[in-house]
């Protein structure tokens, strides 16, 4: 896989401190013995985050990633969480909710151990998936820009790869694995597309693992723009209104729709922490139409965003507590 070597050389320094996610299947154990090839085993921490979710199955995953990082002389982080449970709780997508969890984890992890980048086995086909959920889920253009190599402390060095690839690898260099049988299960919607949906794609296009890897670095481009766009936007407000966080509302609407659309977007994840859970077209409008038509002094709260107007200035302030 020359890619990865070209990839993980140019982002990564033999000092680096590196958190690995390994769940124990084939993607993240060739993940794991290709970083072994290249990198320091001292600055290399496993992660592992059992979500309790496949009984013993669970149990053989955890042991058999402990086991194998004990004889590789490599660090290994434990975390158990019952994700049932919270999904009973919350009422909330298992899979989102397994997600952020195991992504809180990794983060703290990397937090402890002071290290640069989370590594993760995300592939080319993974980038397929999340692509065509999203569009099917969200429409929005910022959805399609997919997976990113490197975002934030997020590193993920195999993206280029084909599960293919990634399965041949695997078999030429004898590397073990576990098998995950959730991920036959057709009640998981990325299952539905990975089984269902992309043979297809791929028996009317066999180059639509490239043509969506396309998609996606255009759209990044295009989100990228977008976002240094608003940032500049933002920055002119508070420079005009003497206040941080705050812009005149004459020029809010002077924008065009599209851009006003991306502008409260960009304020409602900023208060969420970058998250975009909960944020819907029609509560965009909702916000907006506050924006166009609220007189006087006005306060509206949404979340952990908190809008003011008050003297044709708009302030937007950012909760610690959920409020409704």
């Amino acid at each position: 896989m020359q890619s990865f070597l070209s990839t993980f050389s140019k982002y990564i320094d033999p000092k680096d401190i590196l958190i690995l996610a390994v769940s124990g299947g084939i993607d993240s154990m060739v993940l794991l013995y290709q970083v072994v090839q290249m990198h320091p085993k001292k600055n290399i921490i496993v992660a592992h985050f059992d979500h309790s979710l496949r009984g013993s199955e669970s149990d053989g995953d955890r042991e058999f990633v402990s086991d194998f990082c004990e004889k590789q002389g490599i660090q290994f982080e434990l975390k158990k969480e019952d994700i049932g449970w919270i999904h009973k709780q919350e009422k909330w997508s298992l899979e989102a909710i397994a997600r952020r969890e195991r992504y809180c984890f990794l983060e703290e992890i990397r937090e402890k151990y002071q290290a640069k980048y989370i590594l993760t086995a995300h592939h080319c086909d993974d980038q397929i998936e999340t692509v065509l959920l999203n569009l099917i889920k969200w429409g929005k253009s910022q959805w399609l820009s997919g997976m990113s190599v490197l975002s934030r402390n997020i590193f993920r060095p195999l993206l280029s790869q084909s599960k293919e690839d990634i399965l041949k690898y695997a078999v030429e260099f004898d590397i073990p694995f576990r098998e995950d049988t959730t991920n036959m299960d057709m009640s998981f919607d990325r299952n539905k597309i990975r089984h269902q949906v992309i043979p297809i794609l791929k028996e009317m296009n066999p180059s639509f693992g490239r043509t969506v890897a396309n998609l996606s670095e255009y759209m990044q481009e295009l989100t990228g723009y977008f976002d240094r766009e608003s940032e500049k936007w933002f920055l002119a407000g508070s420079k005009k209104t003497n206040f941080p966080n705050a812009f005149l509302v004459s020029d809010f609407l002077d924008l065009d729709l599209f851009f006003q659309k991306e502008i409260v977007a960009d304020i409602y994840k900023n208060a969420h922490t970058g998250s975009s859970h909960g944020l819907s077209s029609s509560l965009i409008s909702e916000l907006i139409r506050y924006i166009w038509e609220a007189h006087g002094s006005t306060q509206k709260s949404v979340g952990k965003l908190k809008l003011t107007k008050k003297s044709g200035i708009l302030f937007y302030h950012f909760q610690k507590d959920e409020k409704s």
